[in-house]
């Protein structure tokens, strides 16, 4: 006969804990589903408490997902949010997880002794195993995670890190330094990094002149750049930096075209940044044949409209540090107690 199992959990978020007990689940039986309960009110109140963003239950899905993609495992979601909590919704419970797993199942994984006689009661004759409930293996749960994400960063699984990593934008206009603070900063803190690709689509693309760009060009590069991004984000450890952002194309696409590209407002997100450290262009202007902006006013004018872009499109003045010394050394120093202050929140 063949045996299925069903592994159900929060997890919120997923860990190394829960990772390792569904493929012992999975070695325990034939057939396996994964099923994240999600209960709206009361995971979003777990999360506020805990000062990070709602972690709704498609995201948990597509975490678990890929981390056990390839397996034959399948993830399932189990909405909650309409039946009692525990201990009184138990029968509703067992109604709504025979109604989501496809098949008949004779065993249910779980982490907690205390919900052995629900299962008894509501779930007869099947079996209600429990895997490691001392936590002996990976001393880690759920609650200690959200509320101290960074001194808990090895116990998150991999596939939910990046919406723990803090994000951080370098910004500013032309010969600033932002692209060598950038690299810096990523390899003092040993993380990944998104590089500015608009100097190498400039010239891969249109021979090194920006005379020659077009308004389709701005939009390509900015949704290159989101991309690079993304795949930045997905290897970050604690935190990742970024080397301009879309706000610094739209300006570019004035600068060069007098005009805004279409699309590249879809790529400004506001609320992406925890934080944006704004070089001003204090430092000297170093020409490489392909920057056009190197009068010391015009310089200055530039940082302004930028900002003023920032402002525009709705970022938080709170959020923006900016660094207006010459000295590469203070800028240095002064980025990494910003970046530490805000590691330590939530750590």
């Amino acid at each position: 006969m063949n045996k299925v199992g069903v592994f159900p959990g929060k997890f919120l978020p997923p860990h190394r804990g829960h990772i390792t007990a569904i493929l012992r689940a999975h070695a325990l039986c034939d057939e396996l589903y994964v099923v994240v309960s999600e209960r709206p009110q009361e995971d979003g109140e777990l999360c506020r408490s805990a000062g990070i963003g709602y972690i709704d239950g498609v995201t948990r899905q597509r975490w678990l997902s890929q981390e056990l993609q390839g397996l034959g495992i399948q993830v399932l979601l189990l909405q909650e949010g309409q039946i009692p909590p525990f201990p009184h919704g138990w029968h509703d419970y067992a109604v709504l997880l025979r109604q989501k797993v496809p098949v008949a199942f004779q065993v249910i994984f779980g982490g907690e002794e205390s919900y052995r006689s629900g299962h008894s009661q509501f779930f007869p004759g099947i079996e209600y195993k429990v895997l490691d409930p001392q936590r002996t293996q990976w001393p880690i749960s759920g609650t200690e995670i959200r509320n101290h994400p960074y001194q808990h960063w090895d116990y998150i699984a991999g596939a939910a890190r990046p919406f723990f990593a803090r994000k951080v934008l370098i910004t500013g206009p032309e010969s600033c330094g932002k692209t060598t603070l950038t690299r810096k900063l990523a390899k003092v803190y040993c993380t990944s990094w998104s590089e500015e690709l608009g100097r190498d689509y400039q010239q891969d693309v249109v021979g090194g002149n920006g005379d020659l760009f077009n308004l389709d060009d701005f939009n390509r590069i900015a949704h290159l750049q989101y991309e690079q991004d993304h795949q930045a984000l997905r290897s970050a450890n604690k935190v990742c930096f970024f080397d301009t952002d879309a706000v610094v194309t739209a300006f570019f696409s004035q600068v060069f075209l007098g005009q805004l590209a279409s699309r590249i407002e879809s790529f400004i997100e506001p609320d992406k940044y925890d934080l944006i450290i704004a070089l001003e262009p204090t430092v000297p202007w170093v020409a490489d044949g392909m920057r056009e902006l190197g009068d010391p006013a015009v310089r200055q004018k530039s940082f302004e409209q930028l900002m003023a872009l920032y402002q525009q499109y709705g970022f938080a003045p709170e959020r923006i540090l900016r660094v207006s010394s010459a000295d590469y050394y203070q800028r240095l120093e002064c980025c990494i107690s910003a970046v530490d202050a805000l590691l330590a929140r939530n750590a």
